[in-house]
């Protein structure tokens, strides 16, 4: 059913639940007043798609970081079309395809927006993967660059590589330069790894990373390591730092569900920085900083090096879908759901 001229509808979460699989049951499609007058700032978009990412799961559950108030609307990054724009607007125009990340929501029929929050939608593009742009690339981009400190021609490290975080990570790996080792629990997961630039897989469902990576690296093991998957997967990752010192073991995230306890006499031992990767905090303390690193990202998106893969849309209508597929681990790259125009898959 359409919303009414004065509302639009939106993925909400009402309550906090047990499980993710409980909050996906009660979040619910609902009617939401639209915002009549737009601050001088400000631009209307028809959102076209949003990407699911795991911390929206975590938001069900009231574990994640940042804890938005209740009801709140679910995803955190979308893509759209401009419908209308304010008079202090002064670099997007009606019609301009953008892309967005806005921790108030993004997964509803529109969204009003400050234009600085708006990117255009690099072409080439389709909306779905720039709804899938922001999270992954700038999450990948701050850890691999700004703390990792990733040179051309290091080895690079990804677990979990073929959820959204670490396959974008895989591909940004690759274009800056590093020779990369894509980890995943699956041969499904690794070939799409393959496809957007790994060098070397490993399946650890299969063998045990330090074996793979050593015989990978003919001993050398890696210099940065992208790990967002905590537990099991990051106790195997201190085994796989370089032998030589020096490397960079990237906290990103605990995907597996398991906040793993480091035992700090490796760090000595084996001669390595154990660095913490908090994109979203940071770039609150430093904008400038996620200006920067947008312009690159943007810059090589234009040049091709960067497209994100999407596994799977869905319309609106099947939002649970969409993030039943995510709480059961089979996302790889990115999924959405889609609004408007864009509500039949094209893939």
């Amino acid at each position: 059913m359409a919303a009414s001229a004065g509302s639009y509808r939106a993925v909400v979460c009402e309550k906090i639940s047990a499980s993710a699989a409980e909050g996906i049951e009660a979040a619910v499609l609902k009617e939401l007043p639209r915002k009549a007058a737009l601050s001088d700032d400000e631009v209307r978009i028809d959102v076209r798609a949003a990407s699911i990412n795991f911390p929206e799961l975590l938001m069900m559950q009231n574990k994640y970081q940042f804890k938005p108030r209740l009801p709140f609307v679910l995803c955190t990054e979308g893509s759209g079309v401009v419908r209308e724009v304010a008079k202090g607007v002064k670099h997007y125009k009606v019609g301009d395809s953008v892309l967005f990340s806005s921790m108030m929501g993004c997964a509803a029929e529109e969204v009003v927006l400050p234009e600085s929050m708006c990117i255009a939608l690099p072409a080439g593009l389709s909306f779905s993967q720039g709804a899938g742009f922001h999270m992954g690339y700038t999450t990948g981009y701050h850890a691999l660059v700004h703390r990792g400190k990733l040179k051309p021609g290091e080895w690079l490290l990804v677990t979990g590589a073929g959820g959204g975080m670490g396959l974008m990570a895989v591909e940004l790996g690759k274009a800056l330069g590093a020779k990369v080792i894509a980890a995943a629990s699956s041969d499904e997961k690794l070939e799409v790894c393959k496809k957007v630039g790994a060098d070397f897989v490993v399946n650890y469902s299969k063998e045990k990373l330090k074996d793979a990576v050593g015989k990978i690296t003919n001993g050398a093991y890696c210099d940065v390591i992208y790990e967002p998957v905590g537990g099991d997967i990051f106790d195997q990752s201190v085994r796989c730092v370089a032998t030589a010192g020096y490397a960079r073991l990237l906290v990103v995230g605990f995907a597996g569900g398991t906040i793993p306890k480091l035992p700090i006499n490796m760090a000595l031992i084996k001669g390595f920085d154990l660095v913490g990767v908090r994109m979203g905090a940071q770039i609150g303390l430093q904008p400038e900083l996620g200006r920067e690193m947008m312009a690159d990202l943007i810059n090589m998106a234009a040049e091709g090096k960067l497209k994100p893969y999407v596994c799977a849309e869905y319309p609106m209508e099947r939002y649970k879908d969409a993030f039943k597929l995510m709480e059961a681990k089979q996302v790889i790259g990115k999924c959405c759901i889609t609004f408007g125009a864009a509500g039949i898959s094209k893939l």
